[in-house]
């Protein structure tokens, strides 16, 4: 028979493999049809499919690892190194957002500024925006806060560490969430404005698209507010653990299941709301 935590680890590689199929499908058919689906939008959907794809890898291998002979244990210097890189993958992911609501901001307020609408330009931003999400944990590297987890085969930043969580809960998802929410506020005054009588400048077509951007933004807003919403049972969990002195056996096992349902949701959402690849798959 299999043991509880055995049984939650088979259904996590499960759907991390899911998850894993589900972004190679992504780059499979950007690669097939590169040529027509030239955008810088799609560039950006690529930098957060490809920070997901990471995150699905090393979640992969910890997960492995759990269920077999926990081969990363065998150098802790690798172990806490893996559970890093898991952590500036997932933040990653957060942070490619902000940069894809940033390009939807230049494109409706400062659509006028061609200089803010390049491709070398969103190169740039790309790079930055993965040297600063490696940058905001050069702190958990210097205090030392990756361990190897006691109910596990892997290293994280322990749930009972609550200032270390705290540090990962603002950096991960409320800056994120903030910064998308600014955008989002911005983007829909000025195209309330613009749509005064005395403030028709904008062109039919470019308010239509416009209102596409607001429309995206909108979604990628709830998508994160849904993947917080999905984090609540860690902060359930990290509560529950100072109160009584200790984690529920089984947290991370439930934490690893929750983030591949949201690595899952992550593509399907980037499929539905990306026409250039809904219109390939379907």
């Amino acid at each position: 028979m299999f043991s509880t935590a055995t049984f939650l680890g088979i259904l996590n590689l499960c759907l991390v493999i899911i998850a894993m199929i589900i972004f190679l499908l992504i780059f499979i058919i950007i690669f097939i049809h590169h040529e027509e689906l030239n955008d810088i939008s799609l560039v950006l959907t690529c930098n957060t499919c490809l920070a997901a794809f990471l995150t699905t890898i090393t979640e992969f291998i910890m997960t492995i690892s759990n269920l077999t002979t926990g081969f990363l244990m065998y150098n802790l210097y690798i172990c806490y190194g893996w559970g890093l890189f898991y952590d500036i993958f997932e933040c990653s992911i957060y942070h490619s957002y902000c940069l894809q609501a940033l390009f939807r901001l230049c494109r409706v307020v400062f659509h006028k500024k061609k200089s803010l609408l390049s491709f070398s330009l969103y190169n740039i931003l790309i790079i930055d925006q993965w040297l600063i999400s490696i940058g905001l944990f050069i702190p958990t590297i210097v205090l030392k806060w990756y361990i190897h987890l006691p109910t596990e085969t892997y290293c994280l930043v322990p749930y009972t560490d609550i200032g270390a969580s705290i540090y990962l809960i603002i950096i991960l998802y409320l800056i994120p969430l903030v910064s998308i929410s600014l955008i989002y506020a911005w983007i829909t005054k000025f195209i309330r404005s613009s749509a005064h009588p005395t403030a028709l400048i904008i062109v039919t077509k470019q308010r239509q698209r416009n209102l596409r951007d607001l429309t995206v933004i909108k979604r990628i807003v709830i998508l994160i507010l849904i993947l917080i919403v999905l984090r609540l049972p860690t902060i359930i969990f990290i509560i529950y653990g100072v109160i009584v002195g200790h984690l529920y056996s089984l947290t991370y096992s439930i934490v690893g299941l929750i983030t591949s349902t949201f690595l899952i949701m992550i593509g399907l959402v980037t499929i539905n709301i990306t026409p250039q690849l809904k219109k390939n798959i379907f």
